[in-house]
């Protein structure tokens, strides 16, 4: 296990990108330093990608795109601009609302910072807003995005645990919606303190005409989450059907794009799905090896000396979740991790959907953090701030993601609640 992790480790730190590091440290731990064959890491890689529930995940990326191309996203901001009107930092809630929006349609926390954050961090720099506190709320309010449903996580997390994604959906409403509002209270500290400029005040007609211009955008999270709530369609179904209602929303009522956008979109959806399906997959076959060198059961039994306390288990877990976020992409960590804490979660009677929530933030938390948080660099490269700037912008916002997913973790009936309510028939 030393030589296969240390590989990867090695691999990454001289440069190699993650799914690359991953697939050849397991190939040369096949080769060199076992008696199976080299076609194990071929089976292992076909089988990570063969399955289900993994082909929802390109449609609501596509879904994303095509809000972000088609203007949709440009109009959900108008209307959430004439929304907050004249209130000190009112650009700052606008950003966390536009967020929202976007996330229970994407579901993509790259996704959100790209589209969002281009549009805003020129907008509230114009206003007076500092610039690194713009890039910094627009890296921290992207995170919202795989929470709320649908999140792209919580499909990877299903298709390795078994979880249900529609429990998965339904759980993380909550928890996102208090993310929100963390980092809404945070904004309006900093507001006060910062002296930050006030937003815009609208007349009924900008709120009504901006409405009207966002209505059919609205209806994309509505069709998507109704229909799985409802029990109407699967996940994957719902995504499907977000694409075709996007394209004729962006095609027919927007009119900004035509048969020429199609070929385009539809490639940036597929590079972006190509690079998050392979990392998976690779991810698969190296968690399928490590698996082998982990006996589960000592695994399990090393968590015993919380016999009576699995809080403490759930805390020295999400340690482990952040500090790999550090060095490594979410979506590996998960397919590697989920495997090996199944056992210890049924051994607690720890909900797993509860964990796949708790599991998910703290991922989120790791694509804020350097080295590797990808966010950071998505965000700099728009505002053209230093990561060291953004970071340090981001403390106050760290330190209430980290409350929140505390809270998350010692009350399982906030992301729990409305799966019971809703009868955990999804």
């Amino acid at each position: 296990m030393i030589w296969l992790v240390g590989g990867m480790l090695f691999l990454m730190l001289v440069g190699i990108p993650i799914a690359y590091a991953i697939g050849i440290a397991s190939l040369l731990y096949v080769v060199v330093l076992s008696d199976m064959s080299p076609l194990v890491v071929v089976q292992q890689i076909c089988g990570g990608a063969d399955s289900l529930i993994l082909v929802a995940l390109p449609f609501f990326l596509l879904a994303g795109e095509i809000m972000n191309e088609g203007a949709i996203t440009a109009k959900l901001t108008r209307f959430a601009l004439a929304l907050i009107g004249p209130v000190r930092g009112g650009l700052s809630y606008v950003v966390i609302t536009a967020n929202v929006m976007v996330a229970m349609v994407s579901g993509a926390a790259i996704a959100n910072a790209a589209a969002v954050g281009s549009t805003m961090i020129p907008m509230m720099e114009k206003k007076g807003y500092p610039k690194e506190f713009a890039a910094a709320l627009n890296a921290a309010a992207a995170i919202v995005g795989p929470i709320i449903p649908p999140s792209v996580g919580f499909i990877i997390y299903a298709s390795v645990s078994g979880v249900s994604v529609g429990k998965l959906f339904l759980a993380g409403t909550v928890p996102g919606v208090i993310l929100a509002l963390g980092m809404a209270l945070v904004c309006g500290i900093i507001a006060r303190q910062d002296n930050h400029p006030q937003g815009e005040s609208h007349d009924w007609r900008e709120i009504w005409t901006s409405f009207c211009g966002a209505l059919p955008g609205l209806f994309m999270p509505i069709i998507i989450l109704g229909g799985i709530f409802g029990g109407l369609v699967t996940p994957t179904e719902a995504g499907g059907l977000a694409v075709v209602y996007g394209l004729l929303v962006a095609m027919f009522v927007y009119k900004t794009l035509t048969l020429k956008d199609i070929p385009r979109i539809f490639l940036m959806a597929a590079r972006r799905s190509t690079s998050i399906l392979f990392i998976i997959t690779c991810a698969a076959c190296f968690g399928f090896l490590l698996s082998r060198e982990v006996d589960t059961a000592s695994f399990v039994q090393f968590f015993r000396v919380f016999e009576n306390h699995p809080w403490l288990v759930m805390l020295s877990i999400i340690a482990v979740i952040l500090f790999l976020g550090t060095i490594m992409e979410g979506g590996s960590i998960m397919i590697i991790l989920t495997p090996l804490l199944l056992p210890i979660l049924r051994s607690y009677n720890i909900d797993p959907v509860h964990f796949g929530v708790t599991f998910q933030i703290g991922i989120m938390v790791g694509l804020l953090t350097p080295p590797l948080g990808i966010l950071l660099f998505v965000i700099a490269g728009v505002s053209d701030v230093p990561i060291k700037s953004i970071v340090r912008s981001l403390l106050p916002f760290y330190v209430v993601i980290l409350v929140i997913m505390l809270f998350v973790v010692f009350v399982p009936d906030i992301s729990l609640w409305l799966v019971r309510l809703q009868g955990g028939n999804l």
